[in-house]
């Protein structure tokens, strides 16, 4: 039997997915926004940016796909169907606004799109130039898997190619949902003001949006705060400024900084169920918070792959959750 597309949670069993790819990669060239990062891979942006990944960072590029792959495994050993988006096919679509900002980074399978219930976005509006041709690279694969289902397909108003700061940018890092509550976060470097407000008059009055705000040095909000089943959420204090209202009761697995620790990662983990989460070996101390809770937690390495922005959540685009 078919399953039927959708998310209404973040811990709902799941059952569909597509996944990233490490293919084409070229190193994203500098912008500001990229004061998430650590200084080493600031670095990288500066002296490599444009450059293709696989000839300047081999080593760097077969611990990602291994990481990945790894990764993959543990979704098919859940018997989780796992689609993988497509490398680019046109030298139109591979160098897509070059002039603005040379880059090909496809492994962040959760940018492509998101279900908000029977709602599904396609996510082609993102802060980083590089990032809006990777659209392209899952159409191919999410549009012939809608074919009789029961569903709105939508996009946001596309960016200008001239960058602006205050364009409409939303990105599904920032969004986290409970029911009829979505929550996006604010950091300044991914999702905007005018996002938020695009995306809170297209669902309308059955759903509530709140707005999440973080520190500047954060990219996105599943990077530090993650729903992990009905009551009890992940987070960072010293990043997220303020819980909303209908998250203050939650029971909280609290991450702190450790020394050394610049780039901050620790909430980025994905429920596979409301009893199984998938947790990034480089964060295994919170292992025993989930525990106590009553998780069954499924490790495994992600540093390189958090290098370039996704932990497990980011590396998951997911097409059916049960609600």
């Amino acid at each position: 039997m078919k399953n039927q597309f959708g998310t209404y949670n973040e811990w709902g069993t799941l059952n569909e997915v597509i996944v990233g790819t490490y293919s084409q990669f070229v190193e994203p060239e500098y912008m500001p926004e990229f004061q998430w990062m650590d200084k080493k891979s600031q670095e990288i942006t500066k002296t490599m940016g444009g450059q293709v990944s696989e000839k300047v960072l081999p080593e760097k590029m077969k611990l990602l796909s291994k990481q990945i792959e790894d990764y993959v495994k543990i979704l098919k050993d859940r018997k989780i169907v796992v689609h993988r988006n497509v490398p680019l096919k046109y030298p139109e679509e591979l160098h897509f606004l070059e002039d603005v900002q040379k880059g090909n980074v496809y492994s962040g399978g959760a940018d492509f799109f998101r279900f908000i219930g029977k709602h599904l976005l396609l996510l082609n509006n993102f802060r980083y130039p590089f990032r809006r041709k990777q659209v392209w690279t899952v159409r191919p694969v999410l549009e012939p898997l809608m074919a009789g289902q029961d569903l709105r397909y939508i996009s946001l108003p596309p960016c200008s190619p001239h960058y602006l700061s205050d364009d409409i940018f939303l990105e599904n890092g920032d969004i986290m949902l409970d029911g009829f509550n979505v929550y996006v976060g604010m950091s300044g470097n991914a999702s905007s003001e005018a996002g938020f407000e695009w995306l809170r008059q297209y669902l309308g009055p059955e759903y509530r949006a709140y707005k999440i705000p973080l520190t500047k040095n954060i990219l996105h909000l599943d990077t530090v705060l993650s729903l992990n089943r009905a009551g009890v959420l992940t987070y960072y204090p010293d990043f997220v400024l303020d819980l909303p209202k209908p998250l203050r009761h939650w029971d909280k697995v609290k991450v702190y900084p450790e020394k050394g620790e610049e780039c901050h990662f620790g909430a980025n983990n994905i429920s596979l169920d409301e009893n199984t989460i998938v947790l990034s070996t480089e964060y295994e101390r919170l292992k025993p918070e989930f525990e106590k809770r009553g998780f069954e937690v499924l490790t495994t390495p992600m540093g390189a792959s958090i290098e370039y922005g996704s932990g497990s959540r980011c590396l998951t685009a997911i097409l059916s959750r049960d609600p």
